[in-house]
């Protein structure tokens, strides 16, 4: 009579005969052949004869099954066939002398499974309703997951730089995991090329990525824990495990709106501290948080360089009215991010610097080219303040972008306009702002006949000026931007 046996995973040695009725495989307590196994679905598989044939299919699990490494929907099984779900393998016998090709699997009994054993999981992106195991997996691993899904989550809604988050998830995967090394890696739009973004490595030694274990989990977007590449079958005469000593790895697809975006590659090379199925498991939820998050990032970043598109169309159809002030807020806006680059501001800080300068002068737009006739030019002059923080301020998001607006006129010693604020009072993004415009002005439209006056005579003039009416700190980085070189390059956020 033909019968299934447990070769390797819990129950080693369990037979169950194959009669004319259905026999389940899962972990459910009905199951005719309980799996309790954290890769093994409720209800996984199930074997079935028809008339001698004895058949095996799958029950749509969440991680497969297969057959002599070949994973299969529905396969005949002859005698001396490998059976494996999850990390559990059955022979399939038929009763009488085993198959000669049962010589090929060799799997040590007593153990779960061999060095050379790989676990794939399936991402489930059909909203199935199989859920987690039903059994503790441990409390510590327990509390480790739910602790790292935590911070990913707090990093993902606190952090607002792309290539902060990319870091501080990579950071966070390669501790909860205890792995030696990591890497995300995101797709290059509008090609198929993977590029790292984000790299953490414990040991000085050359990168340790498999090119032949990052494919498969691009072609099947599953993720994939190896416990040591080497050994294992799926990859057996791929030079670059060879070469690069390519130990235990968990490579996890990241996914948003169905579709895979780059990967989480991890890799371990101590021989005792191989991953488990439950860092696989770990690590698959993490890529998939942080493949929604970059998304997230992107969609916003393609929506800033609209939003900054707009702005620049909307100032140059402001500066166009007068010829000396065509390209003025942009010059402003290269010299400002200069500025804010050599002090080191955030990016985001940075993106709202920007847009200030982009936006510094846009209350112009409600004023007519000249003074007119009895009004004071002074008093003229600053109205154009007031009229762009009243336009900015009506512009919902914009709030902090307002205060280099307002302010942007305002001088260290309260000799500004129009609020007379001085010191500390006049924010950074202002500070900044009032050099970069004074030094457009001065180098573009300064000295008697209004041509512009040299580079050098403006930065002697505001060097020593920097202790009265500007920030130093301010004055001292537009003097290393200028002996650098980056004070008449073009760069916007965007190019951070």
């Amino acid at each position: 009579m033909p019968l299934i046996r447990v070769k390797a995973g819990a129950e080693v040695g369990r037979v169950t005969e194959i009669t004319n009725e259905v026999i389940t495989i899962g972990r459910d307590p009905n199951a005719m052949v309980k799996v309790m196994d954290h890769g093994v679905s409720r209800q996984h598989a199930e074997i079935f004869k028809i008339g001698e044939m004895c058949f095996i299919r799958d029950l749509k699990s969440t991680n497969g099954t297969f057959v002599n490494d070949q994973k299969v929907s529905e396969e005949l099984l002859r005698a001396g066939d490998a059976v494996r779900v999850g990390n559990t393998v059955l022979t399939f016998e038929d009763g009488g002398a085993a198959h000669p090709e049962e010589k090929k699997v060799d799997f040590d009994q007593g153990r779960e499974l061999q060095a050379s054993s790989t676990i794939e999981l399936k991402l489930d992106r059909s909203g199935g309703n199989d859920g987690p195991p039903a059994e503790k997996i441990g409390k510590e691993v327990e509390d480790r997951n739910l602790s790292a899904l935590y911070d990913v989550a707090r990093i993902i809604g606190t952090e607002k730089d792309a290539h902060g988050l990319l870091n501080k998830i990579l950071e966070l995967a390669v501790q909860s995991t205890n792995a030696d090394t990591g890497y995300l890696l995101l797709l290059e739009k509008g090609t198929s090329k993977l590029v790292p973004k984000a790299s953490l490595s414990k040991e000085k030694t050359e990168p340790k990525i498999s090119r032949t274990i990052v494919k498969r989990v691009m072609q099947y977007a599953r993720a994939i824990l190896t416990s040591d590449a080497m050994l294992d079958s799926r990859f057996a005469g791929s030079e670059s495990i060879v070469m690069k000593n390519i130990k235990s790895v968990i490579c996890a697809p990241l996914v948003s709106r169905d579709k895979i975006t780059g990967i989480l590659y991890l890799h371990s090379s101590k021989v005792a501290q191989e991953f488990s199925s439950e860092d696989l498991e770990l690590a698959t939820a993490i890529a998939l948080q942080a493949g929604m998050a970059i998304t997230a990032f992107q969609a916003s970043e393609v929506l800033r360089k609209t939003l900054v598109s707009f702005v620049k169309t909307l100032v140059t159809a402001t500066e166009m009215r007068d010829h000396k002030m065509q390209g003025h807020s942009e010059r402003v806006a290269n010299f400002s991010m200069a500025i804010g680059t050599q002090l080191k501001l955030s990016k985001s800080d940075l993106h709202r610097l920007h847009l200030a300068a982009l936006l510094h002068d846009i209350g112009k737009m409600g004023q007519p080219l000249h003074a007119p006739e009895g009004v004071d030019k002074e008093k003229w002059k600053e109205e154009h303040v007031g009229l762009g923080e009243k336009l900015v301020s009506s512009i919902e998001g914009f709030e902090d972008v307002l205060p280099g607006i307002k302010y942007h006129h305002e001088y260290l010693d309260g000799s500004g306009f129009p609020y007379k604020v001085k010191g500390d009072a006049i924010p950074q993004v202002a500070r900044i702002l009032c050099v970069a415009n004074d030094f457009d002005n001065a180098t573009v439209r300064g000295g008697l006949k209004g041509e512009g006056l040299p580079v050098k005579d403006v930065l002697i003039d505001m060097g020593r000026s920097g202790t009265t009416i500007y920030d130093d700190a301010v004055i001292q980085a537009l003097l290393v931007c200028h002996r650098n070189g980056t004070l008449f390059q073009p760069t916007t956020p965007f190019e951070l």
